[in-house]
């Protein structure tokens, strides 16, 4: 195959090909090679603002790093449906995009000084609590923007939360009207109320053969099995090529010496010093005065006892000269390599650094415990067979990719690189077991390329393996039949028919032509929870006393009587600002998702 495209390549019309890429290149670059034909199609639009697959995938991916964050080193991307987040982050992005247009519809502008102010400010830009601009590009690469892509963000960002600001900011609450509010939320109702549960009632329903039947004919598609497919693949394993290495002993001891470097340099070392500044005294001072002092030190005077007296460190003299404990790099780089050449006890000739002049004696020495090889063998051989391993990885990979490209066959693929071709189970597009619960793998095996043009994929890469893959069987998604789904039929049905008998009841006791025996009572507050259920609670407070009503509730339906009202009187509530700040936050609240919903309504939207 790869011949047949050699010898092609030297016709005309390959010439004027390379041609038409030259002339491209020199006019447009790079870029508009790679976009020619896969233009970003818009996925959805909100006022003729389109929202493209890319900003979905983006999107997706930042609710996957969230989780990823939230969930620490429980999480697993599996668990997450990915047609969930996706249509979740195209929800998320027509809300934003509802709130851009109308945002700039108001004529709401980001100013370039407002959005620098806000780069700013942002801590995943600083380094030491200030703004860094290679932190700002690392962030940016790595999420993969540009900052002129950021700023445009941060920009409509900025003009959508002047737009919230201006209904959160706005909103009041007067006086009377929080006193009014309060009484309301202070109002307590009694009211009786009974269920009707509809799964009481499921043994009372009987189903006819026709019945059954006609049921499955009407709600076919919610019977469908779903499309399904299995492959065969050769996989590219990192731990078998990692197991294949051999560990020779010099290999082993060249890691167990490598291990032993390692090792020093973890080595500390409790020092002490007696820094003399030369800020008052000169250079050769200092040093006289030093050599002076290490003489009266080699004499047998104490170490501490001349900190005390001479040195200029204000924070360790009263100490002796004591640094406490640290590791190599700790100081200056002549007081550090001085320190590490010191044996425990012993006190260096002067060494000079920008501070001044120092004496420094080794108080301890405390070196890591270095394993024996013995004990480090296990360890050893496997970080040698990893780092072994890994270029024959790279290489192999590299091979897969070109046979996935040339062979003709998986067999073909197998037999050049030694391995054996397998066969998953049956998945679908949502889900599988084994090699096929990554999503990555189940989409490449549902691409046009695969599943219908019969092709083998291009490398799947996973996290200690690569693959490549064919379609072994596929099945398109197809009706149950009857028999296979006839449990959840009747099921479906038997609950669709309580339900309905259930309602009838409940209809009946508010007629007045059926009675109940089993009434509670309730008094509460709108708010206050109680052991009536939520609906029949708030529907108590929709009636006038003496009458009756009923609701749909969890189990079926509540019928609910309201006895009587004990109403406060909005005069005798106290004014405070606890409570003006929580009706105004209220209200700011209820203005937000009334803008919202008018704003949605307003907007032409094409998903």
């Amino acid at each position: 195959m790869l011949q047949t495209m050699r010898d092609n390549a030297q016709g005309m019309i390959a010439k004027i090909i390379v041609g038409f890429i030259i002339v491209v290149f020199a006019l447009w670059g790079v870029e508009s090679i790679v976009s020619i034909g896969s233009g970003t199609s818009a996925t959805a639009s909100v006022n003729g603002e389109d929202i493209t697959e890319e900003d979905i995938v983006r999107t997706v991916e930042q609710q996957k790093a969230n989780l990823r964050r939230q969930f620490g080193d429980q999480y697993d991307e599996n668990l997450f449906n990915e047609q969930f987040l996706r249509q979740s982050a195209l929800e998320q992005l027509i809300e934003q995009k509802i709130a851009l247009v109308q945002a700039q519809e108001l004529g709401l502008r980001a100013s370039p000084r407002s959005v620098d102010e806000t780069i700013v400010t942002i801590p995943a830009f600083q380094l030491d609590g200030r703004f860094n601009r290679e932190q700002f590009q690392n962030v940016l690469r790595i999420n993969g923007m540009t900052p002129l892509m950021f700023r445009a963000s941060l920009a409509e960002d900025i003009i959508t939360n002047q737009a919230r600001a201006a209904f959160i900011l706005s909103s009041l609450e007067t006086p009377f009207s929080a006193r009014l509010s309060e009484a309301l939320n202070q109002e307590e109702r009694t009211f009786r109320f009974t269920e009707i549960n509809a799964r009481a009632l499921e043994a009372e329903v009987n189903l006819s053969e026709e019945e059954i039947q006609a049921a499955y004919e009407a709600d076919r598609d919610r019977y469908m099995a779903p499309e399904q497919a299995s492959i065969r693949y050769v996989q590219l394993r990192r731990d078998r090529l990692v197991a294949s290495q051999t560990v020779s002993e010099d290999e082993l001891q060249q890691a167990y010496d490598e291990y032993l470097s390692r090792e020093a340099v973890r080595e500390q070392r409790q020092a002490s010093h007696i820094l003399l500044e030369t800020a008052d005294r000169s250079r050769d001072e200092a040093l006289e005065l030093a050599v002076d002092l290490r003489a009266r030190l080699a004499a047998g005077e104490s170490f501490a006892d001349l900190a005390k007296e001479y040195s200029d460190d204000f924070a360790t003299r009263d100490q002796g000269g004591d640094l406490g404990l640290s590791a190599r790099g700790a100081y200056a780089d002549a007081f550090d390599a001085a320190l590490f050449e010191l044996a425990e006890g012993e006190i260096s000739a002067p060494v000079e650094t920008e501070y001044g002049v120092h004496l420094i004696q080794a108080v301890k020495v405390v070196k890591a415990p270095a394993k024996s090889l013995a004990e480090m063998r296990s360890t050893l051989e496997d970080e040698i067979r990893q780092v072994k391993a890994e270029p024959l990885f790279a290489e192999q990979l590299q091979e897969l990719s070109n046979l996935a490209f040339s062979a003709e066959s998986l067999a073909d693929v197998a037999n050049a690189l030694g391995l054996t071709v397998e066969q998953s189970a049956v998945f679908t597009r949502e889900q599988g077991d084994g090699i096929t619960s990554n999503t990555d793998v189940r989409q490449m095996a549902f691409s046009d390329s695969v599943l219908l043009d019969k092709e083998i994929s291009a490398v799947v890469e996973l996290n200690d393996s690569a693959l490549v893959m064919a379609i072994a069987s596929h099945q398109e998604a197809v009706v149950r039949p009857l028999d296979e789904v006839r449990g959840q039929v009747v099921g479906a049905l038997r609950r669709e028919r309580a339900l309905e008998m259930a309602r009838s009841r409940a209809e009946a006791i508010v007629a007045g032509t059926e009675t109940s025996s089993d009434w509670k009572t309730i008094t509460t507050t709108f708010a206050q929870p109680s052991a009536a259920p939520r609906q029949a609670q708030q529907r108590a407070f929709g009636l006038q006393p003496g009458k009756t009503d009923m609701v749909s509730s969890a189990g079926g339906f509540a019928v609910v009587t309201l006895d009587s009202i004990n109403s406060k009187n909005w005069q005798d509530v106290a004014v405070t600002e606890e409570l003006t700040e929580a009706g105004r936050a209220q209200n700011s609240r209820a203005d937000m998702l009334s803008y919202q919903t008018w704003a949605r309504s307003v907007s032409d939207i094409e998903n």
